[in-house]
């Protein structure tokens, strides 16, 4: 029986940088993940903020609609605060606090593609002049709801985001408001909260 060599025992070194390695790389990881949920939303609001930037969100997309006048709403314009990007994954929010995304979407109606594209062209022109820098929205695909209606995009004044553009799913023109993702203290009372 051969007994080993001092060159093929492992060392302190062989073993223990590896493992410290492995700690510090997860702890990297969890540090990050925690990094990114706690930021996500931003600092914690007081319900009454909340509700205050819940008013600034549908205030916003009112304005537009009345720049859009005389194009009547048919339907929507109610609150909408689940979104899949706004939620605490790994439950680093304290007990008491929620994560919201206000929204609201109102669907829009044109009697033809190009009342709905000169209607673009007229919110692009009034976002502009309040110095707003406006995007495009490419229009879907042939074969796609809402095909060949390209829409338009803005961030207000209050960092409240606003869409011109086909809705996703049925095709439809919509306007939709949203005021990004928000860490809020709530109430019970809250959690049935209305407008």
């Amino acid at each position: 029986m051969s007994t080993p060599t001092a060159s093929s025992r492992p060392t302190a070194s062989t073993v223990v940088l590896p493992t410290m390695l492995g700690v510090l790389l997860v702890a990297l990881i969890a540090f990050g993940a925690y990094g990114y949920q706690s930021l996500a939303g931003g600092s914690v609001r007081s319900a009454a903020e909340y509700r205050e930037r819940v008013a600034e969100t549908r205030a916003a997309g009112e304005r537009a609609l009345s720049d859009l006048e005389p194009i009547p709403a048919t339907s929507g314009g109610s609150l909408d605060e689940t979104s899949s990007s706004c939620v605490d994954d790994f439950g680093f929010d304290d007990t008491g606090v929620i994560r919201d995304e206000p929204t609201y979407e109102w669907t829009l109606e044109f009697p033809s593609a190009d009342a709905y594209h000169a209607a673009v062209e007229k919110l692009r022109a009034t976002w502009t002049d309040r110095d707003l820098s406006v995007k495009r929205v490419p229009a879907p695909g042939p074969g796609e709801s809402g095909a060949g209606l390209r829409g338009i995009s803005t961030t207000d004044e209050n960092g409240i985001e606003l869409y011109l553009t086909p809705d996703w799913y049925s095709g439809e023109p919509v306007l939709r408001v949203t005021g990004g993702c928000i860490r809020h203290e709530y109430s019970y009372e809250d959690l049935g909260r209305a407008e």
